[in-house]
């Protein structure tokens, strides 16, 4: 056993999957006095297999370690020998691709902390995640953390992004010379995931009608994976903003893409849309897909002018449903 303990948060899926995913596990290194590492050397954004994360982020007011310790105290015990690897590597060793493919709750949970504990002993303890599991961590709010019971899940990542997170200068500067030079009075923002995840475009296109109703000159920030959706945005409106992106063939995933060119830039580029999405005033979104999730979590928008398009489908009504009984279900 090594003297200080360790929580290694590995990357899983896209950018929206991993932020919130490291934003809770942000907390669970303070709740239990860890030092944090962040481990991004997956095949999704890195062109190489090094680690990075520290080249989109910087992280504040929380313990980190460069480097974890050799040692045979991990927890899932399936990563000792494996803390170099992947999520994915790790997963197929032990799993057949079919029961992988549908991201099943049960499957995850042999591979990753039990955010419902804070009681491990083991030096080293692995965190990934699709979604952010903050709700598990409310039992351990005792303390110096028990301000935190008032708050609610939202108000807390909030927190976690404004005092512990930061996006790196350069990635930053991009950011606000596009909001200095293209943003005008009232953006609209919108993000339309319609690859691997469809949803209705003509939802966002009646909800975006509805705002240029009250502001007819509003500028259009779209934020999308699909060719096909800003060709549809092009012809409907003229005052439209895309940044420049790598699209993949129409049906596949952005991220995750054999094809893809560049990955690190695929990332940069994934980071640069979640805040331009931050810095509108209208946020329309759909909170199945965890890209807009994290807009809206990074933006001082209120609430009344963000609109979450999973409210008007039946499939969303039921993902979000299904979400909340199981939280309901850990908190009882």
């Amino acid at each position: 056993m090594v003297s200080e303990k360790f929580l290694l948060v590995k990357g899983k899926a896209g950018m929206g999957n991993r932020f919130l995913a490291l934003l809770d596990s942000i907390l669970y290194a303070q709740l239990t006095n860890r030092k944090i590492v962040v481990d991004w050397s997956d095949e999704v954004y890195s062109n190489n297999r090094s680690n990075v994360f520290p080249d989109f982020f910087n992280l504040h007011n929380v313990t980190q370690a460069s480097e974890i310790p050799s040692t045979q105290s991990v927890y899932p015990s399936v990563w000792k020998n494996s803390l170099d690897k992947s999520v994915n590597e790790v997963l197929l060793s032990y799993e057949s691709p079919d029961d992988l493919r549908y991201n099943n709750p049960k499957i995850w949970a042999k591979y990753t902390t039990n955010m419902s504990r804070i009681d491990y002993s083991e030096d080293i303890l692995i965190r990934w995640s699709y979604v952010t599991e903050t709700y598990k961590l409310r039992r351990h709010f005792l303390g110096d953390f028990a301000y935190l019971q008032s708050l609610s899940n939202e108000t807390i990542l909030k927190k976690i992004i404004r005092e512990n997170l930061s996006l790196q200068p350069n990635i930053e500067a991009i950011i606000k010379k596009t909001v200095d030079s293209s943003f005008e009075d009232i953006v609209i923002g919108v993000h339309v995931r319609y690859t691997d995840r469809k949803t209705s475009k003509n939802l966002y296109l009646k909800f975006v009608d509805k705002i240029l109703e009250k502001h007819p000159k509003s500028l259009i920030f779209l934020a999308t994976d699909n060719p096909a959706v800003e060709d549809s945005f092009r012809e409907k409106y003229t005052n439209i903003l895309v940044t420049d992106k790598w699209y993949p063939a129409s049906g596949s995933s952005l991220h995750q893409n054999p094809e893809c060119p560049d990955r690190f830039e695929n990332g940069v580029q994934a980071l640069i849309d979640i805040y331009l999405l931050s810095k509108c005033n209208y946020l329309i979104y759909n909170q199945t897909s965890t890209f807009g999730v994290v807009a809206k979590l990074i933006s001082d928008i209120p609430e009344a002018n963000t609109i979450d398009t999973s409210q008007y489908s039946l499939k969303g009504k039921v993902k979000n449903l299904i979400a909340w009984l199981r939280e309901k279900t850990v908190l009882s």
